[in-house]
C-alpha cells in the first residue's frame, strides 16, 4: 500500500502573546492500493508557529513585504498567494509591540487552542532538556522522515491540532524530538565522537548525526563528507554487536539517506548495504540462539513439574520478560536494516548482490516474528523478490516457506494478510508451489476463511486462479476446501455489473474443467441463478462455464435436471432461450461458439432434451446459415458440425434434417476444410452417423459427393508418412467406406467398386505406381518371374479403370482360378480397418 500526501493551506493569524505567526493547514494523506486506486483519505488539521518577534522590534512599514517575503520563503506550509495576509498579520504585530500591548487571549474554542499551544512549546523544550534521560531508558526511534525545525531565525515550531469538538487534548511530541539537541554547524564535531573509545560517546554522535539526517536539506551535505559514510560503515560493522544503541543510529542514518534514490551511489560505495546485511545475519543468529535457551530452560521446568519451587518459577519469568525485551528490540533493529535493504534493492545489480549473501533464507526464518511491523517489511520484500524466477524457485523448494507464508495469509492483521497474500500469487505461478500450497499447506483453509471474512476478494481470486490451473491442484481444493468453489459461485451471483468480472469468471472456468469440481458447482444453489444470468445477460465467459459443465457425463444429469426448472432458481426454458440467444448473436462469435457448443456438448437422447422442439423453434435455421461456405469462423462450424451430428442421431429429428439444406452444405463444407484435420473428422463422424439414418442415408449417397471426396482425400495421402491427425481422419474415412460397402438400407451405389479397387491399391501402392510410371515388363519379370498383366487380367491403363475386381480372403485376389499373393499378400478390406 503507497500513500499520498497532500498540504492544503488554511489561515493565517497572530499568535495570542504577540511573538508570532501561526499558520493553519490541513493535512490529507491519501491511502492508494496496488492498483493506484484510492481507498481512504486520512485529514489532519495542524497549524505551525512562526516567531517574529525579533524581526518586528522597530520595523517601519515600508520593510513589512520584505519581511513578509522571507517568512513566505522559510515556511513552507505558507504559500506565496498569500503575501497580503502575512503581511497584514506583521502590521498587527507590529502595531501591538510598538502600543505596548498584546493581543487579548481569545475566549471558548481558540482559548482551548491557545492553551494547547503553549503547552506543546513547554513540552516541546522539556523534552529538549531531558531527551538524553529518556533515550536511556529504552525509548525506542519511531518515523525518522518526520523533518525537525530549521535553526534559522524564521523557524517552524511543531503544534499538536486541536480536537475536532473543541476539547482539549494532549499535545504530541515528534518522535525526532527524542534524541540529542544538534546543529548542522557541528557535523565534524560529531564525525569526530564517533572515533571515541567510549561506547557512549560514539552512540550520542551518531544519534546526533540522526537528528541532522532527519532533515532533508541536510542529506546532501552528509552524503557529501569526506569521510562519515565510511567511518559509519566501519562502525556499524566493528561494534554493532558491542552497542545496540549505536546499531539503531545508524541504520536510521542509512535509512535517511536511502529514501531518496540519488544517494544509493554513495551508500553502494562506502558498502552500506554490505554491513547492513552483516547485521541482519548477526541478529538472526543471535535470535535463533536466544530463542533455544529460552525453550531449553523452559523444558527444564516442564520436566520436573511439580517440584520447581515459585522462587524458580519467579526467575524464570523474569528471565522470559528480560527475553522478550530482546526480542523487541532485535525487531525495531531489524525493521531499520530491512527498510535500507529494501530501499537500495531498487538497483538489481544491488538486489542480486543481497540474494547471493542468502536474504531469502534470512527473510524466510523471520516470517515467524511477532512485530506485525516487520512481518509487514518482510513480506514486501519477499513479494518484490518472488518476481525473479530464480527467487522464485529458491522459495518454492522450501515447504517450510510455503507453509509459513500460507499460515500468514490468515493473520489478523489485514495488511501483513493481504501481503502474504500477494507473495503467495507470485509463487502460486510454479507448479512447484501449486502443487505444495494445495497438498501440503493451509492455504485452502485460510483462503476459505479469509474470504467469509470479507478479505480482498481480487487478489483471493486471481490466486486462486492461478492455484486452480493444475488438474491436482483443483482435485485437492474440491476435496479439501470446497467452501471455496462456492464462494466463488456466489460472487458471480452477487456481481452488480451486467458481466461477471474477468478473474471470478477464469476461476469458475478452471473449476468447471475440472469434473469433481463441476459436481460441487453444480450442487451449489447458486448455479441456477448464475447459469440464467449467463444466458440473459449473453455474458461469453460464464456461457463458457455452462459448456464446460455440460461436457461431463457424470455431472451431466444434474445439470440438465437444474436447467430443466427442477432447482427452486430457475423458473424458464433454458435451451430454446439458447437457440433464441444463438440466432441474435450472428456477430458475435465468442457467443455463438459457446451457445452451439453446450447444445453439442449434451449428447444426449430425446428422453433428457427435446432435439425436436428445439430444432422446430429455429435450431435448424440457425445451423443452414451458420454451415453456409465462408459465414462462420472455423470454432463456430466446428461446434456447428458436432450438434449436427447429435441431431442426427436423434430419431425424432431425421425427418427434419434429411428435407433440410444441412446434408449438402456439409458436402460444400468437406470441400473446403480438407486441409483442416480436425474438421474433417468431426465432418466424417457427422457423416456416418447420417448413413446409420435411413432417410438421410438416401440423401447422402445419392444427392451429395462426400464419397467421392472421401477417396480423393485418402489418395493424396498414399505413399505418405502419416502424423497423427491424419491417422485419425484416416481411421474416421475407412469406417465410413465400411459402412458404404454394407450397402445400409439396401442402397446399392457405385462406390462399392471404387472403394474395392482404392483399398487394392493402397496395399499394394509401389507396384502401382511402377505401373503408372510405364516401367518395362522385362523388369518385373526379372524381378519377380510372372506377368501381371496376364495374371491379372489389367491391361495398361490406370487403376480407376478397374471396376470388376474381386476381393477374397487371406489367399489374394483372382478373377477365375484364385491365383494371386498366397498367404503373404492383401487380407481383404477388412484388415484395412486394423493396420
Amino acid at each position: 500500500m503507497s500513500i499520498k500526501k497532500r498540504i492544503k493551506p488554511g489561515k493565517i493569524e497572530p499568535s495570542v502573546d504577540g511573538t508570532a505567526i501561526v499558520v493553519h493547514f490541513t493535512t490529507e494523506i491519501t491511502h492508494l492500493t496496488e492498483d493506484g486506486e484510492t481507498e481512504f483519505v486520512e485529514k489532519h488539521p495542524e497549524f505551525r508557529e512562526v516567531p517574529v518577534s525579533n524581526h518586528v522590534r522597530g520595523l517601519r512599514p515600508e520593510e513589512i513585504p520584505a519581511l513578509a517575503q522571507e517568512v513566505i520563503e522559510r515556511c513552507r506550509y505558507i504559500p506565496a498567494s498569500k503575501a497580503k495576509q502575512v503581511e497584514q498579520v506583521l502590521s498587527i504585530l507590529c502595531t501591538s509591540r510598538d502600543g505596548g500591548a498584546t493581543i487579548s487571549a481569545p475566549t471558548g474554542h481558540d482559548s482551548d487552542r491557545y492553551r494547547q499551544q503553549r503547552g506543546a512549546i513547554a513540552s516541546r523544550e522539556r523534552g529538549e532538556r531531558g531527551s538524553e534521560r529518556r533515550r536511556r531508558q529504552g525509548q525506542g526511534l519511531g518515523n525518522t522522515g518526520v523533518p525537525s525545525a530549521g535553526q534559522s531565525d524564521v523557524s517552524e515550531r511543531w503544534i499538536a491540532p486541536s480536537s475536532t469538538n473543541g476539547s482539549s487534548v494532549s499535545p504530541s511530541r515528534r518522535p525526532v524530538d527524542l534524541l540529542p539537541w544538534a546543529t548542522a554547524d557541528s557535523i565534524d564535531d560529531y564525525t569526530e565522537a564517533l572515533y571515541e573509545d567510549d561506547m557512549e560517546a560514539k552512540a550520542t554522535g551518531a544519534e546526533k548525526l540522526l537528528r541532522l539526517s532527519c532533515e532533508a536539506d541536510l542529506l546532501v551535505e552528509i552524503s557529501k563528507h569526506s569521510t562519515l559514510l565510511g567511518v559509519l560503515s566501519r562502525e556499524l560493522r566493528e561494534n554493532a554487536k558491542r552497542s545496540h544503541q549505536l546499531a539503531v543510529a545508524i541504520t536510521g542514518i542509512f535509512l535517511c539517506l536511502a529514501h531518496f534514490s540519488q544517494f544509493h551511489a554513495s551508500l553502494t560505495r562506502h558498502q552500506c548495504g554490505e554491513v547492513t546485511m552483516k547485521v541482519v545475519e548477526y541478529e538472526s543468529r543471535r535470535r535463533s540462539m536466544l530463542s533455544k535457551e529460552l525453550k531449553l530452560q523452559q523444558g527444564q521446568l516442564v520436566a520436573r513439574g511439580s517440584a520447581v519451587s515459585a522462587e524458580e518459577r519467579r526467575k524464570f519469568e523474569k528471565e522470559e520478560h528480560r527475553y522478550r525485551g530482546i526480542f523487541e528490540r532485535q525487531d525495531r533493529l531489524l525493521l531499520l536494516c530491512l527498510l535500507t535493504l529494501r530501499h537500495l534493492s531498487e538497483d538489481p545489480g544491488v538486489e542480486r548482490g543481497f540474494v547471493k549473501q542468502k536474504l531469502l533464507n534470512l527473510l524466510v526464518h523471520m516470517l515467524g516474528r511477532a512485530s506485525e511491523d516487520l512481518l509487514c517489511i518482510v513480506l514486501a520484500m519477499l513479494h518484490k523478490l518472488s518476481i525473479i524466477q530464480n527467487n522464485n524457485e529458491h522459495l518454492v523448494q522450501s515447504t517450510d516457506a510455503l507453509s509459513k507464508l500460507a499460515e500468514l495469509c490468515g493473520h489478523s492483521n489485514t495488511e501483513v494478510a493481504l501481503m502474504a497474500l500477494r507473495t503467495c500469487y507470485n509463487l502460486s505461478f510454479d507448479h512447484r508451489g501449486r502443487s505444495t500450497f494445495c497438498t501440503q499447506t493451509a492455504l485452502p483453509a485460510k483462503l476459505q476463511a479469509a474470504c467469509q471474512q470479507g478479505f480482498s476478494k481480487k487478489v483471493l481470486f486471481k490466486t486462486l486462479y492461478q492455484l486452480t490451473t493444475d488438474r491436482r491442484s483443483r482435485n485437492s481444493l474440491a476435496s479439501r476446501a470446497p467452501g471455496l468453489i462456492t464462494l466463488a459461485l456466489q460472487n458471480a451471483v452477487k456481481s452488480r455489473d451486467s458481466q461477471v468480472d474477468v478473474d471470478t469468471a477464469a476461476l469458475l472456468l478452471n473449476l468447471a474443467a475440472d469434473e469433481a469440481c463441476c459436481a460441487v458447482l453444480v450442487k451449489s444453489d447458486g448455479f441456477a441463478k448464475a447459469a440464467v444470468r449467463a444466458i440473459q445477460g449473453a455474458d461469453p465467459l460464464m456461457l463458457k462455464v455452462l459448456r464446460l459443465t455440460a461436457s461431463h457425463a457424470s455431472c451431466r444429469k444434474r445439470f440438465l435436471s437444474v436447467m430443466r426448472g427442477a432447482g427452486r432458481d430457475v423458473s424458464f426454458e433454458w435451451l430454446p432461450e439458447l437457440v433464441h440467444l444463438a440466432a441474435g448473436s450472428c456477430d458475435r462469435p465468442e457467443i455463438l461458439v459457446e451457445a452451439i457448443g453446450t447444445m453439442a456438448a449434451l449428447e444426449c437422447n430425446n428422453n433428457e432434451v427435446a432435439w425436436a422442439d428445439l430444432c422446430a423453434a429455429g435450431l435448424l435455421e440457425l445451423l443452414h446459415r451458420l454451415l453456409m461456405v465462408g459465414f462462420s469462423e472455423d470454432d463456430v462450424l466446428l461446434e456447428c458440425v458436432i450438434l449436427v451430428g447429435t441431431l442426427a442421431l436423434d430419431a425424432d429429428c431425421v425427418p427434419l434434417l434429411a428435407p433440410s439444406k444441412i446434408p449438402r452444405l456439409l458436402a460444400d463444407l468437406f470441400h473446403e476444410k480438407q486441409d483442416d484435420a480436425e474438421m474433417v473428422v468431426q465432418m466424417l463422424f457427422v457423416v456416418r452417423c447420417l448413413l446409420l439414418q435411413e432417410e438421410t442415408c438416401k440423401v447422402m449417397l445419392r444427392e451429395t459427393d462426400v464419397i467421392e471426396q472421401t477417396l480423393d482425400l485418402l489418395r493424396s495421402q498414399l505413399g505418405e508418412v502419416l502424423d497423427a491427425e491424419m491417422q485419425s481422419v484416416q481411421a474416421a474415412a475407412d469406417h465410413v467406406l465400411d459402412l458404404v460397402l454394407a450397402e445400409p438400407f439396401g442402397e446399392t451405389t457405385d462406390y462399392a467398386d471404387d472403394i474395392k479397387a482404392f483399398r487394392f491399391e493402397a496395399h499394394n501402392f509401389e507396384w502401382c505406381r511402377s505401373l503408372d510410371r510405364g516401367d518395362s515388363h522385362q523388369d518385373h519379370r526379372d524381378h519377380h518371374h510372372f506377368d501381371p498383366s496376364k495374371t491379372f487380367g489389367v491391361e495398361r491403363r490406370g487403376w480407376a479403370d478397374v471396376g470388376s475386381l474381386s476381393y477374397w480372403g487371406a489367399g489374394g485376389f483372382d478373377r477365375t482360378s484364385g491365383a494371386g499373393f498366397g498367404g503373404g499378400g492383401f487380407d481383404g478390406y477388412k484388415s484395412t480397418r486394423h493396420r
